[in-house]
């Protein structure tokens, strides 16, 4: 059996401890967990990215919305106003009969 060595910060090492115990694992089998998922993977089981991965797309929004603030790129259209009666008999025609057919189709 091979034994691999490396340094870890003591405070890092303590909370993987903490957490693979909690999960009923050694630091050891932990490991060994890690490396059989990445060869079962081909390459590391997560994604791994820089800090600043989150920041490009934030940028873009925030342009974005300064856009719609301030009226540039922005495509508006016109909306078709519907009397709210005659809207509102309707719907409530159109459930009325959907709730009679599905009675008749029931029985």
């Amino acid at each position: 059996m091979a034994q691999v060595n490396f340094r870890i910060d003591d405070e890092t090492k303590q909370k993987a401890e903490e957490l693979f115990a909690s999960l009923g694992l050694t630091m050891s089998s932990a490991i060994t967990v890690f490396i059989q998922r990445s060869i079962d993977f081909q390459g590391i089981p997560f994604t791994v990215r820089r800090q600043d991965a989150f920041a490009r797309p934030m940028d873009e929004l925030i342009s974005r919305v300064d856009d719609v603030k301030h009226g540039r790129n922005c495509h508006f259209h016109d909306l078709i106003d519907v009397d709210d009666a005659k809207s509102s008999k309707r719907s409530r025609g159109t459930a009325r009969k959907a709730s009679a057919r599905r009675r008749r189709t029931a029985s």
